[in-house]
Order: C-alpha cells, then structure tokens, then sequence
C-alpha cells in the first residue's frame, strides 16, 4: 500500500531506514539520504532528484583513517621493494661482494620491479600476477634440483663414477657441491631467516631469489594499498587529498627508506671503512641517494597507475571496485529495490549502493558522482553506458553489440550510432532522436520508440515484434541494409523515392508483427494459392486470414504476407499453405502444364488466373487494399506479357541473323567483322526485309549500299 501521509520532500533522512517498505511515487527531492536504507523497498516512480546520498559523517572519519592507514603501508611497501635489494650494496663484514657486483645485482632487482610497474600500467594487476606466478612453479623445480646436487666428495666421486669418470672431482666442483647445500630445506629457511635480520653466512644465490620475491611482492602491495588510497580519497572528497595520499607516501618512503640506510651505513660502512673514511662517506652519501631516488620512482610509477585505475582503467578494474565497495560501507543503501520509472535526475550518488536492483526506466540524467556507486551487475557497470545515461548524448558514439535493456533513454541524442546487435529490449525512446543511426540486428522487442526520429536509420534484420511500440515516429526514409549490394549503390532505402507520410513507417512495420510469410521461387500459380488458401481456412474454423501484401522480386521470385490472429499458429498454417498449395499444383490439367501452348493461350490462361486471384482479393480486403493488389497485379502480369513477348522476338532475331550470314557467306564468302556487326545491330523488321532482297544483290558492295541506307532506320 502506497504512503501518502508522509512528506519526504527537503527532509534530512541521514541513516533512516526504510527497509521493505512499498514508497512507489514518492517524493525525496532535494532530501540528505545520506547512510539511509531502502534494502528491498518498492521505490516505483519515486522522486529522487537533487536528493543527496552517500556517507554520513561518522563513517567518513573512519574512511579517512583507512586512507592513512593504505598511505602508510604503500611507503613501507616502497620501502622493502628498495631495502631489501639495497643490502647488495652495502656488503656485511664476513660476507664482502665487490661493490660494483653488488650495485648490478641492486639495480637489476630494481629494474624487475619497474618492470612489474609499467605491465601492470598496459596489461593489468591480472596479468602482472599471471607472469610473476607462472615462475613459482619453475622455482619449485628447480630448488630441489639444485639441492640434489649438494653431495659429499665421496658422493660425488661414486657419482661420477656412475657416469662413467674416473678422475676425482676438481676442487671447484667440490666448492659448488658444498654452496648448494644451501637449497636444502633446513638451510634455505636458515638463510631466509639471515637474509631478513641481516645475519651473517647467507648465500649469494638464496639472497638474489629471496629479495626479488620480496620486492616484487612489495610492489604488488605498493599498487594496491595507493590506488585503494586514492580511489577512496576521491570517493570521500575532500578536494586536494587524492594528491596529499600520493604526497604523504613520498614523504612517508623517503623518511623510513632515509633512517634505515642510515643506520645500514653506520652499521656496516664505517667499519669496513674505518681505514678510509672519505670511501665510507662517498659510499653512505650515494647509498642514500640512490635509495631515495629509487623510493621515489616507484611511487611515481605506482601513482600513476593509481590515476588510471581512478579514471576506471579497463585493465585494473577489479582494484577500482573493490576501492568502490569499501567507500560504499556505511552509505545509502538501494539494494534489491525496486527502482522502476525512479527518479534521479541531478542527485549525488557518491558511495551508493544499487546491487540486485531493478533500474528498468530509471532516470539517470545529470546524476553525480554514480561512477563511485556500487552498481553490480545492473547496466550501469559498462562506463560508455553509464556516460549516455547520464548525459543522454550518444551522437556518433559506438555501441556495438551494448546491454541497454530496460535503459530510460527518452529524449536522448543518438544521432548516427552504431548501435549494431544492441540488446534494446524494454527500452524507453520516447522522443529519441536516431537519425542515420544503424540499428543493424539490434533486440527491440517491448521497446517503446513513440514519437522517435528515425530518418535515414538502417533497420536490417532488427528483431521487433506486436509489443515494440512504433506510434508517431517521425521518419521521412530508412534503409533495409547497411552496406550497399555489390556494384551498386542500393541499400533498399524505404520508400524508394520521395518521403514518408506520416504514419508511413509505422504501417510499414506494424503490418509485420502477426504474418506468414510464404515463398514462391518458380512464380505462383493464382488458382492453386487459393485453393490453398480455402482449404486452410477450413482446416482451422474460426480463424481469418487476409492477404497483406504481394511482391514480385524478379527471377520468378514471388513473396505473399499473410495475415493471422495473434494466437495463431504460425508453423502450423505455414506448412499447410505449402503442403496444400503444392497438391494443387500437382493435380493442374494437362493444358495448365503444356510447355507448348501458343502465346495467346499462355495469356488467357495467365488472364485467368489473375481475375481468379483479384476476386479472391476483392473477397477479403478493404476498397482500397483491392485497389493496390489489382495494381500490384496488373503490373505483374503487364511484366510477364512483356518478358515472354521480348524473349520471343530476340529468338526470331537470333534465327534471321543466322540465316542472313549463311546466305552471304554462301554467296560472298566470309565478310568483314564491320560488316557482321551491322548485321547483328539491325532490327527485326530491317532483318526480315534484307532476306527478301537479298537475291537482287550481285556484290558485296550492293549489300553495304544497302545496309548504309538501312542501318539508321
């Protein structure tokens, strides 16, 4: 039962709930529904415009300290990915690698992991991932394949003794033999363990796989934690925070990265330097510079592909919506509701939830901030639909192949899209404008185009049917195809010449909507259709089918529309129209079939079945319907009076020329190629009237006097 007590109109709403409740048609304009509950409501037609949703405040100050908390473990994330691979440089006192080794393997670690940065910035956080796992398995593979190398010298010399090798193993092979032990489960835990509290004894290899997992690992952290910073300091909205999440992550990076190289370098540096201090220096001095320089290019990296996933890059979405689903905590709430002919045109839509809800017909115009609205699987989730609904300006937009089921786009402009295999079941298009636009295959079936501009739009093989509503479309043509036939310049343009009239494109359409369509590939024979006709009308009493349409496409090919009721079966009189109308045929007398019967009898019995035909029309249509299918027939018959009478003449005139170039070649030999296409070119007449004079001709001259003299005439 509807509410009408209530007056919900510039009220502050902030946190109210309204769960299950049946609000259809009412009016929350211009209310603050911020943090309100409309879970399973039936919302039908309601007013939501300028309405203000979103967060309350109290669920904003814990926003915001999750934003610092993302900061904060986005710079430690920075942070490790350089430390660790930085621990290189500055060698350990039993442990000391040549520092321009050292400085390599630093800043080839470092460069793996901006490389990791910029395949996430063109192919995605997926994708990134897919590459880095694919190596796990390799990993695992081959640690045990190393470790079964780590044997004793006795091991080794049955071993290759075993492989046929007689000679000890050298002194080298002996060393590596013994640095592999280090794969062995319980030393390489031992050396992670070294690795990450900076003991000694840790192997040179186990370090260099260890830190590029770490760091890589890191960098996966540093994308996450700053891009959730950054969406969700949008999201919140206080104007300049996106950049102080990025600014604070830099200053937070380079005062952890600063005091832990310091105190690196005063642990390690100054005693190995102690000799010579001024190298100890130089070393702390470009330890640290170079640490900072790396912290900060990774986070510029990682800020810009923050950017990107803000601005809904295609490639990170999954970041993005979970960002999404954070910030929409604690806001208003429309899940599951009914939200049909809804209203929420210029309302702020910041931190919203739309899940499982019925958006069919709701009004999206002007609405702010929806790209931050959890929005599930509803329409809105395609960013180019959301933007037409928004703007309702779709002019020269693709939409191939888009979900606009349900979509309230009334006035919308959508001059010239492509909205080619669309799915605009249910649609609202009222007053649309859709000139020049494809609507190649699109799904329009229960849409409603009532008062739509539609001139010049190309509607090949678009799926309609008795529910698309076509009232007072204003069209002056269309098309039926979308490219033109081969070696033409034909795209079946409707009509053919001239405009519409209104109602035109209508009639043309509506008359489609409860047909059966049948096929005559060899010409239609007038008695046998009806007969068929009468017999299918027997077969199912009480239903009535009329004639439509007749249209003769040439080659033979006949198409007749037949009218049925709208609960008729379709199939089943089809295939009794065929079924009867060829035991008719089959039973035509042996003078209907006479391939050999004058030309007059080929008329009369074509006279006849033409009139058999138009009674039957004149039987079942309007006045004037019986007047445009006795014209419709009229000129077919005119056609095939025509076809027959040209066929005929250009077989006498094949026979005349052949007898006319046996006489001359009898009489003068073979004759020029000029001559011969003269000949070729005359009419019938001037033909048959050169075999009668052709006997007064004593040269070959005399026939070019003659046909000069006849050849124009």
């Amino acid at each position: 039962m509807e509410n009408y007590l209530e007056n919900y109109r510039r009220r502050n709403l902030r946190g109210r709930s309204f769960k299950n409740q049946d609000l259809s048609h009412e009016d929350f304009s211009y209310s603050d529904i911020r943090g309100a509950n409309f879970t399973n409501a039936n919302l039908t037609g309601a007013n939501f415009s300028y309405a203000l949703a979103g967060l309350t405040k109290p669920w904003k100050i814990i926003l915001s300290i999750l934003i610092f908390f993302l900061s904060a473990t986005s710079a430690f994330a920075t942070f490790t990915a350089v430390y660790i691979p930085l621990k290189f440089i500055v060698p350990k006192p039993s442990n000391l690698i040549p520092i321009h080794i050292g400085l390599f393997i630093f800043l080839l670690l470092e460069l793996i992991n901006i490389c990791s940065l910029l395949v996430t910035i063109r192919q995605g956080i997926k994708k990134t991932l897919a590459y880095l796992f694919s190596g796990i398995p390799l990993i695992i593979l081959i640690v045990p394949v190393l470790a079964a190398f780590a044997m004793s010298e006795r091991n080794l010399s049955k071993g290759l003794k075993f492989l046929g090798i007689d000679r000890p193993p050298s002194p080298e092979i002996i060393e590596l033999s013994k640095e592999l032990k280090a794969f062995r489960s319980g030393n390489l835990i031992e050396g992670i363990t070294n690795l990450l509290t900076d003991a000694d004894s840790v192997n040179i290899v186990v370090s260099i796989i260890v830190s590029l997992i770490i760091s890589v690992g890191a960098i996966l952290v540093l994308i996450t934690t700053l891009s959730l910073a950054v969406v969700l300091a949008e999201i919140k909205l206080e104007k300049h925070q996106k950049n102080s999440v990025i600014a604070w992550s830099i200053i937070f990076t380079i005062i952890i990265t600063g005091s832990v190289v310091r105190n690196m370098d005063d642990r390690y540096g100054t005693f190995l330097f102690s000799s010579e201090p001024t190298k100890g220096v130089v070393l702390g001095i470009g330890t640290y510079v170079i640490a900072i320089s790396i912290s900060i290019l990774l986070i510029s990296i990682a800020s810009y592909l923050a950017r990107k996933i803000l601005t809904e890059d295609e490639n990170n979405l999954t970041i993005r919506r979970l960002a999404v689903a954070i910030g929409a905590i604690g806001g208003t709430s429309f899940k599951n509701a009914n939200l049909t002919e809804t209203n929420f045109s210029n309302a702020c839509l910041k931190s919203t939830d739309f899940r499982l809800a019925n958006v069919t017909h709701t009004l999206w115009r002007k609405a702010e901030y929806l790209t931050f609205a959890r929005i599930g699987t509803t329409i809105l989730i395609d960013p180019k639909i959301r933007e037409l609904l928004v703007t309702g300006n779709g002019r020269n937009q693709q939409y191939i192949s888009v979900n606009l089921r349900g979509a309230n786009l009334r006035n919308a402009d959508l001059t010239r899209s492509n909205l080619t295999i669309a799915d605009l079941s249910e649609a609202a298009l009222e007053g649309a404008c859709l000139d020049g636009a494809n609507l190649k295959e699109v799904l329009a079936i229960g849409t409603n185009f009532t008062q739509a501009k539609m001139t010049g739009v190309c509607l090949e093989s678009w799926n309609i049917n008795h529910t698309t509503i076509l009232d007072e479309v204003e069209s002056e043509y269309i098309y039926l195809l979308e490219s033109e036939k081969p070696q033409t310049n034909d795209r079946e343009r409707r009509p053919s010449s001239g405009n519409f009239a209104p109602g035109d494109f209508t009639s043309l359409f509506a008359e489609n909507f409860h047909t059966v369509d049948l096929i005559f590939r060899n010409g239609i024979n007038g008695k046998a259709f009806m007969s068929a006709l009468e017999q299918v009308q027997k077969e199912n009493s009480g239903v009535t089918l009329r004639i439509q349409s007749m249209e003769n496409k040439g080659d033979g090919i006949v198409i007749i529309k037949i009218g049925v009721p709208e609960d008729a079966s379709k199939g089943k009189i089809h295939q009794q129209l065929t079924k009867f109308y060829q035991e008719d045929v089959g039973k035509l007398t042996e003078k209907s079939l006479d391939k050999s019967l004058s030309q007059e009898e080929k008329f009369a019995t074509s006279h006849q079945q033409s009139e058999d035909m138009m009674s039957f029309f004149s039987y079942q249509l309007s006045v004037n319907s019986y007047q445009s299918i006795v014209e419709r027939l009229e000129r077919t018959m005119q056609d095939e009076k025509e076809r027959i009478i040209y066929a005929e003449e250009q077989g006498r005139i094949k026979q005349t020329i052949f007898l006319v170039m046996v006489l001359i070649t009898q009489r003068f030999g073979e004759v020029s190629e000029n001559i011969k296409y003269r000949i070729e070119t005359l009419p019938l007449a001037n033909l048959e009237s050169l075999v009668k004079v052709f006997l007064n001709f004593n040269s070959l001259a005399d026939l070019e006097n003659w046909l000069q003299e006849n050849s124009s005439s």
